[in-house]
């Protein structure tokens, strides 16, 4: 009965994340917020010239961690190693979980047509749209998941250290300045939700 209503609580958690996710779209495109967004932009933002290259670059590599190409080769290191641990179900999860975080990630940018920032220098390439943020969002789903599924030893530790890591990848890309604040915030409750949902189908 404990572990049913643990896993119901599972479910409920994501559904929350996925609708603050979708509420914050629906209230950032109709402009609310704008103000505060670019406030808090124009306060961390780092600037060339201005502040270190060496923190540039610092900042610059924790948001290549969490590019396609680095993502890829931890989800797929990760469920060889669970594969060998004969964890079908878990990593049947890690594979397929930020998969599907990252491409619906991609039709919220398109339902949302939220241009990119253009208030500061980029220090970071962009491809598409703002919110909610890919890095934030793919971030979220593949550390916390994986520190959901490997943490058996030690969790509380595990989990903070992934969510940690998460917001530092996310917070990264607003001190670059290719994202607004509120496209973060978005995409680590959408990665999130898928987290938690793959959690709980590993724990069937």
């Amino acid at each position: 009965m404990a572990n049913e209503a643990g896993r119901r609580g599972l479910i409920i958690a994501a559904l929350i994340c996925a609708a603050l996710t979708l509420a914050i779209g629906f209230t950032v495109s109709m402009g609310v917020g704008k103000s505060l967004d670019r406030e808090i932009l124009l306060a961390v933002a780092l600037r060339s010239g201005r502040d270190s290259d060496v923190l540039i670059s610092l900042v610059q590599w924790i948001t290549w961690l969490s590019n396609s190409a680095q993502r890829t080769a931890m989800v797929v290191l990760a469920a060889a190693w669970l594969l060998w641990k004969q964890r079908r179900r878990a990593a049947l999860a890690i594979m397929v979980v930020p998969i599907l975080a990252g491409v619906t990630n991609s039709v919220l940018k398109e339902i949302f047509a939220r241009a990119r920032p253009d208030i500061v220098p980029h220090l970071d390439a962009i491809g598409n749209l703002a919110y909610p943020s890919g890095h934030a969002s793919n971030a979220m789903a593949f550390f916390l998941l994986a520190a959901l599924i490997f943490a058996i030893k030690h969790p509380v530790a595990w989990r903070s250290a992934a969510v940690g890591l998460a917001v530092l990848v996310g917070t990264s890309r607003v001190l670059l300045g290719v994202h607004w604040p509120s496209d973060v915030l978005g995409g680590w409750l959408w990665g999130a939700a898928f987290a938690l949902i793959g959690w709980r189908v590993s724990r069937r």
